[in-house]
């Protein structure tokens, strides 16, 4: 055996791990990333299994629980108290979750699509076609966010698609612009030269290449954007933007008719609030910990 072969047996060498496997492993160990995967876990079982958790119809109606007084507080049977129309307030928050998930899932969904396909070619192709592109995303970035988000909805109309397509829209030149930029600090580097110069086809480098190394931050972004679209919808359903059925059980909607009962009936808002608070951190702390993981600057915080 020769030395060379000596001194290879030797000496162990480690093997290169991928990003997101080493991302992955600075995210595991940041308490506050773990907290928020609890807090959201917690959001997306109590959403889906709405069903089965809440012990009553969010809808039914039960005015002799009032006795003359409005909404009672918590109570053995009903854990959250009743707002004004005897609804039990638990279930009521717990459907609330379905629809604030769908909500946001579907709003991000609809900016991470047209938001992702806008950068990629303004990034990738450059000339006027980036030029006009960023000058319309700067034209709608110019218009503070919920405000835009309002006259969208009131032009589409109160509902919860009209409030899904307006936050969507409003997310859209946030994810093109943050997108665009990762395409341009890509394009210079020597994997992508190196395609050009043995004739890769420039469809191929721009999906198999460039956006694979550019995605990281939109997907941070995209986590942060789920707490912003969640809390855009309870403001606009508190604003009557929302279903036009008083009855749904959606959180921004359950804290339109509160405001006559703060001082008697406090738990009909802060119930409701709590819930949103809450749901919003967990994607925050998510959010946080994903960009301190992805981030090369910030890995030794983690």
């Amino acid at each position: 055996m020769s030395v060379t072969e000596l001194e290879s047996a030797e000496i162990q060498f480690d093997h290169p791990s991928g990003l997101w496997s080493d991302a992955w492993r600075r995210l595991v160990r940041n308490p506050a990333a773990i907290l928020g995967f609890v807090l959201v876990g917690l959001f997306v079982f109590t959403a889906l299994f709405a069903g089965l958790i809440a012990p009553y119809d969010p809808r039914e109606q039960n005015l002799e629980l009032l006795q003359g007084s409005c909404c009672p507080g918590p109570s053995a049977e009903h854990w959250f108290g009743v707002d004004d129309l005897g609804r039990d307030q638990f279930s009521r928050v717990v459907y609330g979750a379905r629809f604030s998930l769908l909500i946001g899932v579907v709003a991000v969904t609809v900016g991470v699509t047209f938001g992702l396909l806008l950068g990629a070619i303004s990034g990738f192709l450059g000339g006027k076609t980036d030029t006009l592109i960023m000058r319309l995303m700067d034209i709608m970035l110019s218009i503070p966010g919920l405000l835009m988000a309002i006259g969208i909805a009131a032009m589409l109309g109160p509902g919860l698609l009209s409030i899904m397509i307006a936050i969507g829209v409003v997310n859209i030149p946030i994810f093109a612009r943050l997108l665009r930029g990762s395409v341009l600090g890509q394009k210079g580097n020597d994997f992508v030269l190196a395609a050009r110069a043995v004739g890769v086809p420039r469809r191929t480098i721009l999906v198999s290449h460039i956006l694979p190394n550019s995605i990281s931050p939109v997907i941070v972004a995209g986590t942060l954007a789920l707490a912003t679209a969640i809390i855009d919808a309870a403001g606009l359903g508190f604003l009557g933007l929302g279903p036009q059925d008083p009855s749904t059980p959606e959180w921004g909607t359950m804290l339109t008719g509160t405001v006559r009962y703060l001082q008697t009936a406090p738990h009909l808002a802060i119930i409701p609030g709590l819930a949103i608070v809450i749901s919003v951190l967990g994607f925050n702390l998510i959010g946080d910990g994903l960009r301190e993981a992805l981030d090369p600057k910030l890995r030794g915080r983690t």
